[in-house]
């Protein structure tokens, strides 16, 4: 399983109880649920800790597109309904597992699979603008 699927980089924001929420928005209903007396903050507060992790770790880049590669890319990430970079990660995942499978490969004796596991389940849905 991807162990960012419930982040969405690209927002800067995280799934949890069915709901996206930025870092100012998790830190908020924390916020509010101590103001309210309920201390059960432990799952908020993870998936805050949880966000700022990932977005700490990610670096960005960038990449020029021929014209028809990006409207490709552009299509296909709105009719999945996911962002564009979302979309560019998994590939450029995919690419690098694909390569290091065949470069497994070609070391392995004949007829061993090479099994890449990306995504087991489906990540929730992403927000939208």
């Amino acid at each position: 399983m991807d162990p960012y699927a419930d982040i969405d980089l690209d927002s800067e924001s995280v799934w949890l109880d069915d709901a996206w929420y930025t870092r100012e928005e998790l830190a908020r209903r924390i916020k509010e649920m101590i103001e309210a007396g309920d201390f059960r903050v432990s799952r908020p507060s993870q998936a805050l800790e949880r966000l700022e992790s990932a977005l700490a770790t990610a670096k960005p880049i960038s990449v020029r597109l021929p014209a028809d590669l990006l409207e490709a890319v552009s299509a296909t990430a709105g009719r999945l309904g996911r962002p564009m970079g979302q979309l560019v990660r998994e590939a450029v995942a995919y690419y690098l597992a694909a390569a290091a499978a065949y470069g497994a490969g070609q070391d392995a004796p004949s007829g061993t699979a090479i099994e890449v596991d990306l995504h087991d389940e489906a990540p929730p849905p992403r927000r939208t603008r």
